[in-house]
């Protein structure tokens, strides 16, 4: 798949098709082929993918922003992308950090800014990625990781185990089922 089609399955992935989601897919793309080409972290494997963007699920304190996933070939992160609602936890500055509440799990933030983008935050889940063979099974994790933390927000119970309000972001992703059969 090209770079291209991966920005306009970004772009579809939006409710409102936001052109922020497209402009962060380039951005990273253009980390991906500059400064991470030749690192030894990278999963040559994997590509830059924006998984399923969609309005914050709840009240996770941040109405009007956006949340998903996003792979690239030395991470997988989660990622959120503030509405332009004032609201009572703010997106952190570049390098700053935020605690929010997805579902039941409390993750910390990481701010950060690009040029088309603007501020956004990731939650980094994975570092590096060599543990995937390749982009289907990292996107297969993504989706599965999406799907719990939104299927929380209407209390649904996933495999029968309730995730703790204080749970590490650790142990919510190795819990037993996390995954089933996606990981």
């Amino acid at each position: 798949m090209t770079t291209r089609a991966i920005v306009k399955d970004a772009a579809r992935d939006t409710v409102r098709g936001d052109p922020r989601v497209a402009a962060l897919v380039a951005h990273f793309e253009t980390v991906a082929n500059g400064a991470m080409r030749d690192m030894p972290v990278v999963n040559r494997a994997l590509r830059v993918e924006a998984i399923g963007f969609a309005p914050m699920p709840g009240d996770a304190g941040a109405r009007g922003a956006w949340f998903a996933m996003l792979i690239t070939p030395w991470s997988m992160n989660l990622l959120w992308l503030p509405g332009a609602m004032r609201d009572s936890v703010q997106c952190p500055r570049p390098a700053g950090k935020a605690c929010l509440r997805v579902g039941n799990v409390d993750f910390e933030w990481i701010g950060a800014h690009a040029q088309d983008v603007g501020a956004y935050a990731c939650c980094s889940l994975f570092s590096p990625m060599f543990e995937f063979a390749g982009q289907e099974s990292a996107a297969a994790t993504a989706r599965a990781v999406l799907a719990q933390l939104r299927g929380r927000e209407a209390g649904a119970k996933g495999d029968g185990k309730a995730v703790a309000s204080s749970a590490s972001r650790r142990a919510f992703l190795l819990r037993p089922g996390a995954f089933g059969s996606a990981a």
